[in-house]
């Protein structure tokens, strides 16, 4: 089945980077079904960390151990979650990337994609990189690590940058206050995606959930400007995310707690008694160093 992959620009520049102003975002988003539990143990590449190592195994995957048919399949999963990077071959940890690759000897496909793990000597564009290392998405298990170097990459094509779009419902002034704090997320991998209606989110159904995004933040003060009328339906709508297993942040600063009730309140949830109970950040900072930790954690997963 194709799907309409439709992904918004964002422009990254050490010296400049453009915020929110305001507008409702788009993006379009990718499947992602139920997650079973994976050992912690589990090493990239699907390997178990308690069996023993075979003789002779390499730390990374080869490139010409690739198949065109694997690449494809990680960009049609990954795709729907991404927001395109417009700076000229802009490279950095935890993007994701599409590069192309030197025709060799060996068989290998033409590109290889993944999420960056590091990058020597610095991150940067095409000329400042001499090695990197790759998460390439691995399915059911783990990504394998690949480690590319300069001369593996075709310099007659372009390296395309993505960062994965996270949805923030928030009010305008919390709108504001993330958007000081934007040049952080995108640093970090990460676009915000921002929507101070609830329109949208009312539209969800169970056929939009193979496109919906993997993380969400929902400020109190948000929710707080939805009509009375409309709050029970809202707050179904989170619930479902949460059965769809999407991590869902609730922004609520300190300041909040004589003004606006919590989510977890909104939606009686109790920390050990329920079957659900959100994350509360308390500033952007936060926000940002849990939605780093929870993507991570699925990614980690492999694709399911």
């Amino acid at each position: 089945m194709a799907l309409d992959l439709s992904l918004r620009r964002f422009s990254f520049l050490p010296s400049f980077l453009q915020t929110g102003n305001g507008e409702p975002r788009k993006a379009h988003y990718l499947r992602r079904s139920d997650e079973p539990s994976v050992n912690k143990d589990q090493e990239p590449g699907g390997r178990n960390g308690d069996s023993p190592k075979q003789p002779g195994t390499a730390k990374y995957r080869s490139l010409s151990d690739l198949t065109l048919g694997e690449v494809e399949e990680a960009l049609a999963y990954f795709h729907p979650q991404l927001v395109e990077v417009t700076d000229a071959e802009w490279v950095a940890k935890n993007y994701f990337c599409q590069i192309p690759l030197q025709r060799t000897f060996e068989e290998r496909p033409p590109i290889v994609f993944g999420r960056v793990g590091s990058c020597y000597p610095v991150s940067g564009v095409r000329e400042n990189l001499e090695e990197l290392e790759l998460h390439f998405p691995h399915k059911n298990s783990a990504p394998d690590l690949m480690h590319i170097r300069y001369g593996d990459i075709s310099q007659k094509k372009t390296i395309q940058s993505y960062y994965v779009g996270v949805k923030m419902y928030l009010s305008e002034r919390e709108q504001m206050e993330f958007s000081h704090a934007e040049r952080g997320f995108l640093e970090n991998g990460f676009a915000p995606l921002y929507e101070t209606g609830y329109g949208d989110l009312l539209d969800l159904s169970e056929r939009d959930r193979p496109i919906l995004p993997w993380v969400y933040v929902f400020g109190s003060e948000w929710f707080a400007t939805v009509t009375d009328f409309m709050q029970l339906e809202v707050k179904q709508q989170i619930q479902k995310l949460l059965h769809w297993n999407r991590v869902v942040l609730n922004f609520h600063p300190r300041k909040y707690l004589l003004q606006y009730r919590s989510l977890n309140d909104e939606l009686e949830f109790n920390y050990g008694f329920t079957q659900h109970f959100l994350l509360a950040p308390q500033d952007t900072e936060q926000v940002l160093m849990k939605v780093d930790e929870k993507f991570s954690e699925m990614f980690m997963k492999g694709m399911m």
